[in-house]
């Protein structure tokens, strides 16, 4: 009997100290490391273009919803040769999305930190927007973008220009 014990203690031992590196990683190649998400914004990865952060900004509580939501993104290639976010459209119809500027995509560097990459119009300015965003490279990716109301933390993010390029 006290065997047995031995042998339960040394099982039950065991498996706590394998049981708790489940899940570990040491790939250093796992871009999550570097790139791991700490926004409200929308998420996503498609062959190494990495969207972060991706929201719609509306307007402040209280006030008439605009016609125009700026839409922002932090977008990473790691693609290692360049890449161009061709076009951005809203799923399901009903919106359009009129790009700034073109939006060119060097590798191993990030695009879109402080002002809107287009401008969206014909949307609900509540909730979450489908949207697809699609590379001249990386193809096409899609995102449910969250719409933001300007009070907290997105109060003081600049709308952009008032006319975009057309």
């Amino acid at each position: 009997m006290p065997a047995l014990r031995v042998i339960a203690a040394t099982a039950l031992c065991l498996g706590l100290a394998t049981g708790g590196c489940t899940g570990v990683t040491h790939d250093l190649d796992d871009v999550t490391r570097f790139h791991q998400p700490q926004n409200e914004g929308a998420n996503v990865s498609h062959h190494d273009v990495h969207l972060r952060n991706v929201f719609l900004l509306a307007g402040a509580p209280g006030q008439p919803p605009p016609a125009t939501l700026p839409l922002y993104a932090v977008i990473i290639n790691d693609q290692g040769q360049p890449d161009r976010l061709e076009r951005v459209t809203v799923d399901g119809g009903g919106g359009s999305v009129q790009l700034a500027a073109p939006v060119v995509l060097p590798p191993g560097r990030l695009v879109g930190l402080d002002q809107p990459i287009a401008q969206v119009t014909g949307v609900r300015p509540t909730g979450s927007i489908p949207m697809t965003f699609t590379f001249s490279r990386a193809g096409s990716v899609r995102a449910l973008v969250p719409v933001k109301e300007k009070i907290g933390s997105y109060s003081t993010v600049a709308p952009g220009p008032s006319a975009m390029p057309s």
